[in-house]
């Protein structure tokens, strides 16, 4: 009777197992999982100027802050963003911020002098001017965060 009561046992649990898996061959193989309508898809994420042009720009607007003796958030942001008004996804109005920040760097540092003209600023903003191009914009919250833990704002 023994042999009997096993053998029920093991069938049994066969039959469990072969339910279980049933259920997990059940579900489609392909494709991702459905999205609740509840989750919104991630906004896509605003050009931004990458780490190292931040850097330079927190460290020069930290400087002329220090120069002004004003080194407040305000000073900061308001420094950068002669930098940050440049879309950072436009070429043209990204080539004139990095000669901005390279004639910014050899005014407050006397950094790199010999590989910039101040001249070529003007020549380059004049250039956008003249092409009817428009380098304004507001900078996004994430640059002005960036800029102010870069700077080491309180």
């Amino acid at each position: 009777m023994r042999s009997g009561g096993s053998l029920s046992a093991l069938v049994g649990a066969c039959a469990l197992l072969a339910g279980a898996c049933s259920e997990g061959t059940a579900r489609p193989a392909a494709g991702p999982p459905a999205v609740s309508a509840a989750v919104a898809p991630p906004r896509p994420r605003a050009p931004m100027y990458p780490a190292p042009e931040l850097e330079r720009m927190a460290r020069i607007a930290a400087a002329r802050c220090k120069k002004a003796n004003t080194p407040s958030d305000a000073c900061l942001l308001e420094q950068a963003a002669a930098f940050l008004r440049y879309p950072p996804q436009d070429p043209d109005c990204r080539y004139v911020a990095g000669t901005a920040l390279s004639v910014a760097e050899c005014s407050e540092f006397e950094q790199g002098c010999l590989s910039v003209d101040p001249g070529d600023l003007v020549r380059q903003l004049d250039a956008l001017q003249e092409a009817g191009k428009d380098c304004q914009r507001d900078p996004t919250d994430a640059e002005r965060d960036a800029v102010l833990k870069l700077a080491g704002a309180r």
